[in-house]
């Protein structure tokens, strides 16, 4: 069994051509995104109510809700802020749960919030659940006003939602968002002289502007044959049919309209709910994310084509893409790229000089087939590519050759000592079975606690484990199968000469080679000096790393940063902009 492989050469090369098939086109089809994607664990609980006071909100809303959200088990943590009109509640689900078990127990929070709703006060708006979105935009583009001084935001506005729309019809849109988007109102400028004299308040005159705008049903009309829903006309449509709605009736029988009272006219809202700023300027942010699992790369060429298309048919309006997901995705796989490349080429330069041409071919083409095979077993694994598999691969460079490298040094010391081909791979691979097999699994149950890490971290950081143990795993069952079929193909029949040959054979150095045989001879004679040898290094290490920073992270290279300022609850967003602004000043004033 153990020369399976070399013997049937059929087999070794059908086993490389499928092996080289799957990983490419694991390669071409997996996802391919910045990030993992992560379960909503978190979100917040909202409940408007107009005109009431912090310890009215907190008392008659919040308290009712964060009592019946705590029956649940599920919950971790709840988090609630109580201020003049508005109710906030953030929960945070338990991290043991999996993904299935959360979107259920979001469901239960909506039940439990709905269950409260009865005894909240009429006055107040409906309780809104709202799932955190965890992850980055995939791309985000800047409308800007160019046809003139002052942007009009009521246009960005309506162009923004409908770039929002074309981009939500993109396939493999999760969802999209919009910032800074200008939302428009109509007023009601009255007179309040004219008010007066008619006998009517403000409140008086928003009833009747709400009772003539019609848009429920009359009622039904049946009959033996048909039921039919019946509408009254006249809801609001255009700014005419406001100033028509009669506000009284006169003694001689004429009505006094809206329109001869006050003055209608269409705004943006002010102030404003949310401000957007690009380079200084009033600017809409559309932010497209895409699906989990998907390719980051082909979704950002569609969306690319979508913004050109939609620029073309709006000039006037400056497009911008601000950012794109795919540039750092497709920077990532191109450093690991680089880093296979570099790696392959020192794999074959050290072994060349260490082992000869032969061994430097046969190790150095077990590192691209183990990573293709690692791409497969990711595949099947049915995980995207992102940063944390992609930094697992590099990680594990270093171990994906040194099975490899043991099984053709063993394969040579056999052949050197007379054996056959077909022998000396048998013996080889039936002494270094048990020894390959327990160094890979040490690796693997190392590993083993960051790829089952449970949690928003585990999710997170858990690919690190799995990439490791795939690509350890793998580099051993190619070690045990096709390598040693390599080393008996590929194999010389000049081990009788006893001649040195430095392409067939590789360098030696004697005064290293004595230094190494003098080391060995010490310890197998002493063993205690090998002991203390081992115990002094990992100390050493321990002690050392006491001395070291640590962090979860290095420090990335990424060129960007974010800055947030955080403002008292009650300051206007007037002030908000001014303070945004100034600080976009101190930053623009470093080079």
């Amino acid at each position: 069994m153990a020369t399976l492989f070399f013997r049937l050469s059929r087999l070794s090369i059908l086993a490389v051509f499928l092996l080289t098939i799957a990983g490419l086109g694991a390669l071409y089809t997996l996802g391919r995104q910045e990030d993992p994607s992560l379960t909503e664990r978190f979100g917040v609980i909202v409940t408007p109510f107009p005109g009431a006071s912090a310890e009215r909100v907190e008392a008659l809303i919040t308290d009712p809700i964060e009592d019946s959200i705590r029956e649940l088990a599920e919950i971790d943590d709840v988090i609630s802020t109580s201020r003049s009109g508005i109710s906030l509640i953030n929960v945070n689900i338990r991290e043991d749960l999996s993904a299935t078990e959360v979107d259920q127990t979001w469901t239960q929070i909506r039940e439990q919030v709905d269950a409260v709703r009865p005894f909240l006060p009429a006055e107040a708006g409906d309780p809104d659940v709202q799932r955190q979105y965890i992850g980055a935009a995939t791309m985000i583009v800047a409308l800007g006003w160019t046809a003139g001084d002052e942007p009009n935001l009521a246009i960005l506005s309506r162009l923004a939602s409908d770039l929002e729309d074309r981009i939500l019809n993109i396939p493999g849109t999760e969802e999209t968002q919009v910032y800074g988007i200008a939302n428009e109102e109509i007023r009601v400028l009255a007179d309040p002289d004219a008010l007066a004299a008619l006998g009517l308040t403000v409140g008086d005159l928003a009833g009747l502007i709400s009772q003539a705008d019609a848009k429920t049903p009359a009622g039904e009309l049946r009959s033996n044959d048909v039921n039919l829903n019946v509408e009254i006309g006249g809801e609001f449509e255009t700014l005419d049919r406001i100033r028509t709605v009669p506000v009284i009736e006169s003694q001689n029988g004429d009505f006094v309209r809206l329109g001869d009272i006050a003055d209608i006219e269409r705004g943006i809202r002010t102030p404003a709910s949310a401000m957007a700023y690009f380079n200084g300027d009033r600017v809409i942010y559309v932010a497209g994310f895409l699906q989990p699992e998907l390719r980051v790369d082909v979704w950002s060429g569609r969306a690319r084509e979508v913004v050109a298309g939609f620029a073309g048919e709006n000039p006037g309006i400056s497009v911008d893409i601000v950012f794109a997901q795919s540039d750092y995705v497709e920077s990532r796989l191109n450093g690991l790229s680089v880093n296979l490349g570099y790696s392959a080429l020192i794999v074959f330069g050290v072994l060349f000089l260490l082992m000869g041409w032969r061994a430097a071919l046969i190790v150095g083409s077990a590192l691209p087939l183990t990573v293709l095979f690692v791409l497969f077993l990711v595949r099947v694994f049915d995980e995207p590519l992102h940063q944390m598999s992609v930094t697992g691969l590099v990680v594990a460079l270093g171990l994906l050759i040194d099975n490899a490298i043991v099984v053709v040094d063993e394969y040579q010391l056999k052949r050197a000592k007379g054996l056959p081909p077909l022998d000396a791979i048998d013996q080889s691979l039936k002494h270094l079975f048990g020894p390959l097999l327990a160094s890979t699994l040490t690796t693997i149950f190392a590993f083993a606690p960051i790829a089952l890490m449970p949690g928003a971290a585990g999710e997170f950081i858990g690919m690190i484990g799995v990439s490791v143990i795939f690509a350890v795993a793998a580099s051993f069952i190619l070690a045990m199968t096709i390598v040693p079929a390599f080393a008996g193909w590929f194999d010389h029949d000049n081990y009788a000469e006893g001649r040195h040959s430095f392409l067939r054979d590789g360098l030696r150095f004697k005064p290293l080679e004595y230094l190494y045989r003098g080391i060995l001879q010490a310890v197998t004679s002493r063993p205690w000096v090998g002991l203390v040898g081992g115990v002094i290094l990992p100390v050493a290490g321990f002690a050392a790393a006491t001395t070291l920073p640590m962090q979860f992270f290095p420090p990335t290279d990424r060129d960007m940063f974010q800055v947030e300022m955080v403002l008292p609850s009650n300051t206007a967003i007037e002030e908000t902009r001014r303070q945004v602004l100034r600080a976009t000043e101190l930053i623009e004033a470093y080079d």
